[in-house]
């Protein structure tokens, strides 16, 4: 899909500019607010343990905590020139039960196979990042200390970019919070942990933005961008989180666009004699408006 929006947008840079256009106005290197809701539908991957010395279980054949939930995940963007300032939060949960086919241990407590069993599963997600664009092949200027140019040809017709692709470097930090609950009536079982890992965040985001009206008039352009993080656990324990986005927004409007795409956030990490490893995983869709 990325790569087909910057084929189309090639091609609309190869159209003859007009000469009476009016002069160049690049309103989206402006200061400018975008916030985003979108209702995800995520499911839980992976394992997780109770120790001292527990049992790794996993949530889809070991413990049935598997199902995709309703869940909420939003985005506040503020933008100027080549920056970005992000702030991202999201809260996700869900529950099963059943019986172990399986002896596991939990908490110091043996469990035999056939052992029933009930969890709830909480995770809780904020963190605030800066992109920096380091490359914009179509802008005026391809890189930040670039001198200052015009690329003429790149134009709609109020002076913005015709096509802008963004390669950023992200940097800034992650908190998330887990608490699980683990409930066994035959093991006299009754656990819970709450486990909370603040980390640095690092990673790269691309980015592509197409006026579309050319083509398709109703559509005032059209945003692909992609990116993943990886956040060393700097408190709270040991190990590292994770996060991978891809989004289309479709700018029905000047300032509302609708937004489809999928996002993964991932720990590999331990708290105490906790120990999670796997993603909250899954599609989204909602709104973006830009203020």
């Amino acid at each position: 899909m990325m790569s087909l929006t910057l084929l189309f947008g090639s091609l609309l840079l190869l159209t003859p500019v007009s000469e009476d256009l009016p002069p160049l106005d690049r309103q989206s290197e402006e200061v400018h607010l975008d916030f985003t809701a979108t209702a995800w539908f995520p499911r839980l991957i992976g394992t997780y343990a109770f120790g001292p010395n527990g049992t790794e279980l996993d949530v889809e054949t070991d413990t049935d905590l598997h199902d995709s939930e309703l869940s909420f995940s939003g985005a506040l963007d503020i933008r100027f020139d080549v920056w970005t300032i992000r702030v991202l939060g999201s809260d996700f949960d869900t529950s099963g039960n059943g019986r172990l086919d399986r002896g596991a241990r939990v908490s110091g407590v043996q469990l035999a196979p056939g052992a029933d069993w009930s969890s709830d599963y909480r995770q809780w997600s904020i963190a605030t990042e800066v992109d920096l664009a380091i490359w914009r092949p179509f802008a005026d200027r391809p890189f930040p200390w670039s001198e200052p140019g015009t690329n003429a040809s790149n134009r709609n017709a109020e002076g913005d970019y015709l096509l802008d692709l963004r390669l950023s470097g992200t940097a800034g930090a992650r908190y998330t919070h887990v608490s699980q609950s683990f409930r066994s009536i035959a093991g006299g079982l009754d656990t819970e942990v709450n486990a909370g890992w603040t980390a640095l965040m690092l990673g790269f985001m691309i980015e592509v933005e197409v006026d579309t009206r050319p083509i398709i008039p109703w559509l005032q352009r059209i945003e692909i961008d992609a990116g993943a993080t990886v956040s060393p656990v700097v408190a709270g324990g040991s190990g590292y989180l994770s996060g991978i986005e891809a989004n289309l927004r479709a700018w029905v409007t000047d300032n509302t666009a609708l937004l489809f795409g999928f996002q993964l956030q991932g720990t590999a990490a331990s708290s105490g004699e906790y120990e999670r490893t796997g993603s909250v995983m899954g599609l989204l869709g909602g709104l973006s408006i830009q203020f």
